[in-house]
C-alpha cells in the first residue's frame, strides 16, 4: 500500500468512524424508541434496503469497474451527461411501477406503509450510489468521504430529535417516523451531488440512444458484480431472511437487534473496501497476487480484534436497554459472524472482481446459498430455534470463505492455508469463550486467546507492519 491510498482508506476511515459513532447511537437510540414490533417492522425495510442495488441492473457497478483509476478531468463529459441522464430515467420509472403496485396490490397496513417508502427510497439510494461509484471511479475520495460525513450529520439530527420526543413525551415515535427521515435523508444528498456533479449532468450530451451499445456494455460488465455483490448480501442475511420469514416479529425484531449492533464492524471495513479496486488496477495483477496472502492476514487480525467491542456493548444493553436483553444471548454469536463477513466483502470480493472471476464468485456463492437454506430448513425442522439457527451460521460463513479461497488458491497459487485455520480458531475461540465464561473473565480470556493466537499465525506480518510504520524499513 502507497502513502496515497493509504492517506485516503485515512480519509474515508475517519468518516466511516464518525458515520460508526452515529450507527452505533441509532441501534441504541432507534429500538428504544420503537419497541419491539414496530422496530421488528423498521428492521425488515432495512432488510429489504439491501435489495434495493437489484434496481439499477448492475449499470452503476459497470460504471466503477471501466472508470476505475481514472482523472475527472480526462473523462467524456459529453458521454456521462448521457449516462446520468439513463440512469435517472431508469430509477424514475421502476421507483413509480414500486409505488403503483405498493398502492394497489398490498393491503397488510405496515406492508404498504414500508413498500411506499422502499419505492420513493429506492430512486435516491441508487442516485446516490451512482455518484458515490463515480467519485470512488475517479478517485475523488475527499467528496466521497465528505458526503458520508454529512449523511452522518443528517441521521445525527432526526435521531437526537427522536430521542427528545420519546424522552419528553411530545410525540409517538413510530415506524413512519423512521421511514419519513430516511427517505429525506436520501433525497437530501441526492440534491447535494446533482450540484457537485452538475458538469456530468448539465450541458451538452449525447442521445441516450446513440449509447445504448456502452450502456449495453456498462449494463453487461456490471450486472455480475451487482449479481455477485447481491449475493454476499444474501449470504450474509441468510440467517436474518430465514428469521424474519419463519418466526413473529418480536423475535425477529430481537434478532435484528443483535445483527445490528455487530453489523457496525461492516462500517469500519467499507473504508478498505471503497479504495481497493482502483489501487487494485494501478499495482497490477502480479503485486495484487503477491499480497493476496499478506492483506487478508491484516484484515483478519484487525477484525478479530474490533469484536472486543462485543464486551462494552453487552454492558451498555444491560444498563440502558433492559427490553432487549434477550438479545444478548445472540451476539456472542453474531459477532465472528460479522467478522468472517468483512473479510469476505473488504478484499476477497474485491479480488474476484479485479482478476475477472465474477462468474466463479457467483457460481461459488449460489452453491453456499442453497447450501445455507437447506441447513436452515432442516434444523428449523428439527429444533424450531432461532438460537441454533444462529450458531449454524457460523460454519456455514467459513465453508463459503473456505470454497473461495479454495477457488483462488487453485487459479493463482495463493497460500490460504494459514489464514483458514486462524480465521476459524478465533471465531470459534469467540463463541466458546463467550458461552462459558462471565463478561469480565471472557474479555480478559479473549483478549489473552486473541494475542497468543494472532502472535502464533502471524507474527512475521506483525513484524512487517511494526517495521514498516514505526522505523520506516
Amino acid at each position: 500500500m502507497n502513502k496515497s491510498m493509504l492517506s485516503n482508506i485515512l480519509n474515508i476511515l475517519i468518516s466511516n468512524l464518525i458515520s460508526l459513532v452515529i450507527s452505533l447511537l441509532a441501534a441504541f437510540v432507534t429500538p428504544l424508541v420503537l419497541g419491539h414490533n414496530q422496530f421488528g417492522w423498521y428492521k425488515i425495510f432495512t432488510l429489504y434496503v439491501t435489495y434495493v442495488p437489484l434496481l439499477h441492473i448492475g449499470f452503476i457497478d459497470g460504471v466503477l469497474v471501466n472508470y476505475a483509476g481514472q482523472d475527472f478531468k480526462n473523462i467524456n463529459f459529453a458521454k456521462f451527461r448521457s449516462y446520468t441522464r439513463f440512469i435517472l430515467f431508469l430509477e424514475f420509472i421502476l421507483s413509480c411501477l414500486m409505488f403503483i403496485f405498493a398502492l394497489f396490490f398490498i393491503t397488510e397496513e405496515h406492508n404498504k406503509e414500508i413498500w411506499i417508502a422502499l419505492s420513493l427510497y429506492s430512486f435516491s439510494f441508487n442516485m446516490v450510489t451512482y455518484f458515490q461509484f463515480f467519485s470512488r471511479a475517479v478517485m475523488r475520495f475527499s467528496e466521497f468521504a465528505m458526503v458520508t460525513r454529512l449523511q452522518s450529520f443528517i441521521t445525527l439530527v432526526y435521531l437526537l430529535l427522536a430521542l427528545a420526543l420519546f424522552k419528553f413525551h411530545l410525540l409517538h415515535v413510530n415506524l413512519s417516523y423512521y421511514l419519513f427521515f430516511m427517505v429525506c435523508t436520501q433525497i437530501l444528498i441526492v440534491t447535494f451531488y446533482l450540484f457537485q456533479y452538475r458538469s456530468i449532468i448539465f450541458g451538452r450530451s449525447y442521445s441516450i440512444l446513440s449509447q445504448k451499445r456502452d450502456i449495453i456494455h456498462l449494463v453487461k460488465s456490471g450486472f455480475i458484480i451487482m449479481f455477485s455483490y447481491q449475493l454476499i448480501m444474501f449470504m450474509v442475511n441468510a440467517d436474518n431472511q430465514f428469521i424474519s420469514m419463519f418466526f413473529p416479529v418480536k423475535t425477529y425484531g430481537e434478532y435484528a437487534f443483535a445483527y445490528s449492533m455487530a453489523g457496525i464492524l461492516l462500517t469500519i471495513f467499507m473504508a478498505a473496501s471503497s479504495v481497493m479496486l482502483p489501487y487494485m488496477n494501478k499495482a497490477g495483477k502480479n503485486v495484487v497476487i503477491k499480497k493476496h496472502t499478506f492483506n487478508v492476514s491484516i484484515i483478519s487480525i484487525v477484525v478479530f480484534g474490533l469484536i472486543i467491542s462485543y464486551y462494552p456493548i453487552v454492558v451498555i444493553c444491560d444498563l440502558f436497554l433492559k427490553p432487549y436483553l434477550q438479545s444478548v444471548k445472540y451476539l456472542g454469536i453474531i459477532f465472528p459472524s460479522v467478522a468472517v463477513t468483512c473479510v469476505i466483502q473488504s478484499y476477497i470480493f474485491n479480488n474476484y472482481i479485479f482478476l475477472k472471476k465474477m462468474k466463479s464468485f457467483c457460481s461459488i456463492s449460489l452453491c453456499n446459498l442453497a447450501l445455507d437454506y437447506i441447513v436452515y430448513l432442516i434444523v428449523f425442522s428439527f429444533y424450531g430455534n432461532s438460537y441454533i439457527i444462529a450458531v449454524t451460521s457460523i460454519p456455514l460463513l467459513l465453508i463459503w470463505y473456505l470454497s473461495l479461497e479454495l477457488f483462488m488458491h487453485v487459479k493463482t497459487k495463493v497460500r490460504i492455508f494459514k489464514n483458514y485455520v486462524y480465521i476459524t480458531f478465533m471465531s470459534f475461540g469467540f463463541l466458546l469463550i463467550n458461552q462459558y465464561f462471565n463478561l469480565l473473565y471472557g474479555l480478559l480470556i479473549y483478549i489473552l486467546y486473541y494475542l497468543i493466537f494472532t502472535y502464533v499465525f502471524n507474527r512475521e506480518n506483525i513484524e512487517w507492519v511494526i517495521n514498516k510504520f514505526l522505523y520506516n524499513k
